[in-house]
This record gives structure tokens, sequence and C-alpha cells, in this order.
């Protein structure tokens, strides 16, 4: 009852996002036949619990703050094939580290480093305002990709234990949707919304453990308010993880949960060609099966998206 209850305020959320008011279709002899891209991301951030990450034996107590830095890197190959739909094949690295040197924060799951090989075939559709500049936009995909994952890359961590999967073949579909609205001269409405349903072979888990199918939804929703070429923008955000498989591994906390809570960010997207925001987030969290002591976190970072190519 309570999968279906959290999913049911998740969808209904997805579905207060959607906005078709103003919505551009670029023209498609504006776009190339293939256009290599470089995009990075990045999320700094220290976490108090890690909840959504976490897999020590320890109590929270003794497991407390971690120092995580996420940088995902993908460089892609995108071949136009008809108005804004696109198959790309690509090459993605993503790192995490965590600076803290407690043993917690020694663990290789905040350690790691992830390479992937894969395609995948997306659309793209911008939002504009009236007066024609970008708000938003809905970018869904299907995609396929093989990863490997490896020690981290100064060897300061724990050793990734022999009998972990490191490989992984990730399979399913993703959307991104942003859109913002102006109520008002330096006042906004905006709302986000990532989701993903990918099916895993191992999600790089202990022997014997396999066939995981992961559905992440991570909806926000916020206004803004300008200060000069800033933005400050409160926010109430959510996240709901579910494994949809049935066997023991499957249930694990870290992979059944639904997070809520306000946060605020600062805005600098003026000052970079991507995104860049400070932030700050108090976080509830319920279980959806396991159970955990651990019920909020509380995350303070920057965050950053850099479309270099």
């Amino acid at each position: 009852m309570k999968h279906i209850v959290a999913i049911s305020i998740l969808f209904s959320l997805f579905i207060g996002l959607s906005d078709h008011s103003v919505i551009a279709a670029e023209d498609a002899s504006d776009k190339p036949e293939s256009v290599l891209r470089l995009i990075i991301g990045g999320d700094i951030y220290y976490s108090r619990y890690n909840l959504d990450r976490d897999r020590d034996e320890e109590s929270g107590e003794e497991r407390k703050g971690y120092y995580i830095l996420s940088l995902p890197v993908d460089l892609s190959w995108k071949n136009y094939l008809s108005e804004n739909v696109y198959a790309a094949p690509y090459l993605s690295f993503r790192l995490i580290y965590d600076f803290g040197d407690e043993s917690w924060n020694r663990n290789y799951w905040n350690n790691n480093q992830i390479v992937g090989l894969g395609a995948r075939l997306g659309k793209e559709r911008d939002f504009l305002d009236r007066d024609g500049s970008y708000s938003g936009g809905f970018y869904p995909s299907l995609f396929a990709e093989y990863q490997f994952l490896t020690e981290t890359f100064d060897n300061a961590k724990s050793d990734i234990p022999d009998d972990v999967a490191s490989e992984n073949f990730k399979t399913g579909a993703s959307a991104w949707y942003a859109k913002s609205t102006e109520l008002g001269d330096g006042f906004r409405f905006w709302k986000e919304f990532w989701g993903e349903m990918a099916y895993h072979t191992t999600y790089f888990s202990d022997e014997g453990e396999d066939n995981f199918l992961i559905l992440t939804l991570i909806p926000k929703i916020g206004l803004s308010f300008a200060i000069g070429e800033l933005a400050f923008e409160p926010y109430v955000k959510g996240a709901f993880v579910n494994d949809f498989f049935g066997e023991e591994w499957n249930e694990e906390p870290w992979l059944n949960y639904v997070q809520y809570g306000p946060g605020a960010r600062l805005s600098l997207n003026k000052l970079i060609p991507g995104s860049l925001y400070l932030y700050a987030e108090y976080l509830r969290v319920d279980y959806l099966d396991k159970k955990e002591d651990l019920t909020e976190d509380v995350r303070v970072g920057i965050n950053f998206w850099l479309p270099v190519l």
C-alpha cells in the first residue's frame, strides 16, 4: 500500500509539471546532421548521513559526515534523424569520491569510477517564453549502456572486493523536464523533473546478486526571485527510488525509499553557459521495504552542468 501511495503522489506531481502553453519545436534545417557533444556535470556536497548511498553496517551516529564529489562526463555523437529526434553513440565517465578521512568515507561505493559505452535514442523539445527567451524543455530518451567499475583514481580508499561485480549492463528510459513561468518582474515559478526506469544486470552488487529494475523520480517545484544577475530560489523536493524485482537484494534500503523536504538554492546561471547552483536541503526519508534507523538528511553543496561542446 505504501508503494502505491508514494507512486501516486509523485506521479501526480509529474502530471502537474506538464505545461505546453508555449512550446518551440526547432526547425530541423537549423540542426546539423551530426554533432559532437561533450557535457560535464557535477555535484560537490556535504551530506550528514548519505542516506541514498550508504551501505555501512555501523550505527548512524558513528558514520556521520560525507564530503562527496560526483562528476559525470558524457561525450556523444548526435545524429539527427528528423526534427529534434536523434540517435547517439556515447562514452560516459562518472567519478564518485569522498574527501572525508573517517572509515565510512573510505568505502568503495563512495569512491570509484564507472566508465560506460552506450547508445541512446532521444528527442529534444525546448520551451520558450512569449518574448522568445528559453524557459525550459522536455528531453526524453531510450538508452543502453555497458559499464565498468574501477578502483578510485588515487588508490587512497578501500579496494573493491573481489566478489563485487565490476561490469554492469544498463538499459531503459529517462526524461528531463524543466519549465519556468514568469509571474512578475524578476519573479518566476519553476518546475523540474528527472525520471529514469532502468534494468541493471548486476548494479555492481555482491556475487550472486543480479537483475535489478529501478525506478527513480525526482521532482522539484519552487519560486525564483531575481537579485541582479543572481536568483534566490526556495523549493520543495521529492525523491522516489524503488527496485521492482523481488529477490532479497532488491529490497535494500538504498534502493527503496522516499525522500522529501524543503531546499533553497542561489542560481548563478546567467554567469555561465550552462547552470550553476549553490544549494542547501533538509530531507526526511521513509523506507519502502527494509527499515533503517536514519530518517533524515541534510545536504549542502554546489551543482553545475556545463556544455563544453
